[in-house]
């Protein structure tokens, strides 16, 4: 019995598979074409600085046009360890549909360097990509950082203090460092307020307790409210209300003290997520408002 039935799937199969038959024209006129490709492992930093590793490299999506990019900076969060800079270009590539190059990079992370030597590596990228725009097809005058958690703390401050010298190293001195936008998604904006007190990665980022009183003018440095002036780039900031690792009210005091400096400033809370960057941009809405940011200040 079991034959005839096999028998019979097979011919239903073919008269299924040769039922189906059509000619197609699709009109292609007037259509914008575009796409995005990607260049691995540029190296934009090397061991002078005595790393762990010899290079920091970066990889750059950028989208197939005639017209030089703005660009957006990214930098991986997982409390300041260095991760795979690769891990999350697919959430990426959007931005790149969308019309900007996004550079994910490398940087120094826990027992490799402290404060502010990653802070350091972020803003030698932004001058390293702005000194080569000419090579990559970059506009070097709308350049900008985005970061979630401990990456949104190193691009609001490598974003926040512009040229200032004690966060500029001998990596293209000359090439400014300055940013037109910030992004940043639940980030780590005050440090010794979240996680158990004593070291923990915040500590092990500074390189001393951020829990102990006695280093609080340290801490201040490292803290981006401190260095919020009436020249800020504009940022926007992004958390979810169900985030356990930064309190949302850590994005909150931040955008008041932005908006209370006249910055251009932008705070979401995006309800029922917590801190995840891929939960975060599976939000059509916050990835449009990612979007519609960055248009808005690089566009």
């Amino acid at each position: 019995m079991l034959k005839p039935v096999i028998s019979g799937i097979a011919v239903a199969w073919l008269v299924a598979g040769m039922a189906h038959a059509e000619t197609r024209t699709i009109d292609a006129a007037g259509v914008s074409f575009s796409g995005t490709e990607l260049y691995s492992d540029i190296q934009y930093s090397t061991s002078a600085l005595g790393l762990m590793r010899n290079e920091l490299y970066l990889d750059l999506l950028r989208p197939t046009s005639t017209a030089p990019a703005p660009v957006i900076v990214f930098v991986t969060g997982s409390g300041w360890r260095a991760v795979e800079r690769e891990r999350l270009l697919p959430q990426l590539v959007r931005f790149a549909e969308a019309g900007f190059a996004v550079a994910s990079i490398d940087y120094r992370g826990i027992g490799e360097a402290k404060f502010p030597e990653p802070q350091m590596d972020v803003k030698a990228a932004v001058r390293f990509l702005r000194h080569n725009a000419a090579l990559y097809n970059l506009d070097p005058d709308k350049i900008a950082v985005f970061g979630p958690s401990a990456g949104g703390h190193l691009s609001l401050i490598a974003g926040l203090t512009g040229n200032a010298e004690a966060f500029v190293d001998d990596r293209l001195p000359e090439v400014s460092s300055e940013v037109a936008a910030i992004a940043a998604f639940y980030p780590a904006a005050y440090l010794g307020e979240a996680g158990q007190p004593g070291y923990d990665l915040a500590s092990l980022h500074m390189g001393l307790s951020v829990h102990d009183a006695a280093n609080a003018d340290a801490v201040k440095l490292a803290t981006p409210a401190s260095h919020v002036t009436e020249a800020s780039p504009a940022v926007l900031l992004i958390h979810g209300t169900e985030d356990k690792i930064v309190p949302i009210d850590q994005s909150q005091r931040l955008y008041d003290v932005l908006i209370g400096k006249g910055v251009d400033a932008t705070f979401i809370t995006v309800k029922g997520v917590g801190h995840d960057f891929e939960q975060m941009t599976s939000v059509p809405e916050v990835t449009d408002a990612l979007i519609g940011f960055f248009e808005r200040t690089l566009k």
